[in-house]
Formats: structure tokens, sequence, C-alpha cells
């Protein structure tokens, strides 16, 4: 196994290879051309704004017929006071949903409901409200699965959501190639062909019932570009303020609430196995044992 395991990096060393000599290509520089010319570089004038993060965190353990899981979530400002803070401690025998869920994707969707009324709540609290992540990219996730009971009560949570512009979700990573078509995602073009603190100009697309605006932001330069998507039809002028708000609270391209609020939220495994002995689970034997005698 370890032999196919090292003969398949090599293969994919040689489809990196690829990409390099593909960067040199005509196609491929007539992307990065696009790229570049979509980029608008923005001086920022610093504003100062409230901003909240909200982000998730959760973890569980496996015992015999039945597992345990523990789930934190909050609105964070960037003085790491919270907002709305829910927490969760519960076992589970089954998939409430009959849809054939792992608790891995059990826990990412209940958290994400938790993180999507957060956010609804704080609405009026704050001038911009940064959730971590895509909605995109979990609608599509959630209408994948069998059970219409969870996506049911998902799209209860996101509806509210729906035309609020002080609301964002922020991405460090996306797949999204719809700006561009390239073979790869639309912001390893846009980190390629540009470095200064900018934006693209937003464009609208429609997912499930939802309008959203999608646009790119670099905040700090020789950063990595952000995916940022607002429930909500907005324009360039949104996009500018919104760096103004952001610059000067960032960290290497990343919103610091953001930041913070990863930060408060998680759940090492250090506090879980706290969270297992405080249930009176000290002397029960997890699922994973057998496998570490």
């Amino acid at each position: 196994m370890l032999e196919t395991l090292f003969e398949m990096a090599v293969r994919l060393k040689s489809r990196l290879e690829e990409l390099e000599k593909l960067g040199k290509s005509g196609g491929f520089q007539e992307i990065l051309d696009k790229a570049r010319d979509g980029w608008r570089i923005h001086k920022p004038k610093p504003k100062r704004a409230k901003v909240l993060g909200v982000d998730s965190g959760w973890n569980y353990r496996l015992y015999s017929g039945f597992y345990v899981y523990a789930i934190k979530a909050a609105a964070v400002d960037e003085s790491m006071n919270l907002y709305h803070p829910a927490a969760e401690v519960d076992m589970l025998s089954e998939d409430p949903y009959q849809a054939g869920l792992t608790p891995d994707n059990f826990l990412k969707y209940r958290a994400e409901m938790h993180e999507h009324e957060i956010a609804y709540k704080a609405l009026g609290e704050a001038d911009l409200i940064l959730v971590d992540g895509s909605l995109i990219a979990r609608l599509m996730d959630v209408n994948k699965r069998s059970s219409a009971s969870l996506q049911t009560e998902y799209m209860a949570y996101v509806r509210p959501l729906i035309g609020n512009s002080r609301l964002a979700f922020v991405s460090k990573y996306s797949h999204d190639k719809s700006l561009f078509g390239g073979a790869l995602g639309d912001v390893y073009y846009i980190n390629h062909a540009t470095t200064e603190v900018g934006y693209t100009i937003p464009h609208v697309t429609e997912r499930y019932d939802v309008e959203f605006s999608v646009f790119y932001v670099r905040l700090s330069e020789h950063s990595n570009a952000l995916h940022v998507e607002v429930p909500a039809v907005v324009g360039e002028d949104y996009v500018r303020e919104f760096i103004n708000m952001l610059q000067e609270a960032s960290i290497r391209g990343y919103p610091y609430a953001l930041r913070v609020a990863h930060k408060i939220t998680s759940l090492p495994d250090r506090l879980m196995d706290s969270l297992c002995k405080t249930a009176g689970l000290t002397g029960w034997i997890e699922a994973r044992e057998v496998l570490e005698a």
C-alpha cells in the first residue's frame, strides 16, 4: 500500500508539472488576463464598524450502540465578546432524519443551523456579520440528501437570512469556477494574476430560490483573495465599503472577527474527554478502543 501511495504521489507531481506548463499556454494566459482585467484596485478608507464573526465547533465520541456529541456556536466581536452563544451536549443512537447520516454529517448540519440562527439574531446588533464558509455550498450539500425533513428544517434556518445585506459568508478557499470557467477555481487565477487590495464586481446568481451576490476581495497586499457570498443583491459600492470596514481589522488578509470566532468555538479532544467524564462515561468502552489494544 505504501508503494501504491508513493506511486500515486509521483503521478500527482506529473500533473502539477503539467499545470505549470499549461500556465505558459495561451488558454491559461487568457484566463489570467481576464482575472487581471476584472480586478478593481481599491485604496481603503478605513471605516469604524462593529463586525461580528459567526462560527461553530463540534466533536463526538463513539460508544457501542450510541455516540455522545457536543457543539459550540456563537457570534463573536473583535474584543472576544459573545453574542447569542449556543452549547449542546447530547447522545444519539440513530440518525434522527433517517437519511443515512454519519455523526460527522449530522453534526455538520446541526452546527450550521446554529450558525444561521445566531447570525439572524445578531442582525440588528452589528454593521456587518461574517459567517465562516459558503452558504451556496451548504445548500448544494443538504439538497443532495434524501430526507425531506432535513431539508425542510435546514431551510427554516436559511429563509430568515435572505435579503440581508449586513450578512456575508466568507470562504478562505473556494472551488467556484463560475466567474472564469477555468480548469481550476476562480480564486486560483485571481491569486496568480493580482496582488493588490481590491475586489471583483459582484455578480448575482440564484440557487434554490435564493439570490446571492458573489464577489472576491483581498484585504491586504499579496494575501489570498477571499470568496464572499451575500444573500442579497448588492453593488460595487457595497464591496468597497466591505473592504473599508474590514481592511484594518484583518490579519494576513483574513477578518480578525472570524479568526476570534474560530478560536472561541473550537471544541478540542481534551474538552470532549472532560465532557464525557463529567457525563459519567469514564468506564465505558469506546468503539475505537479495539483498534488501540
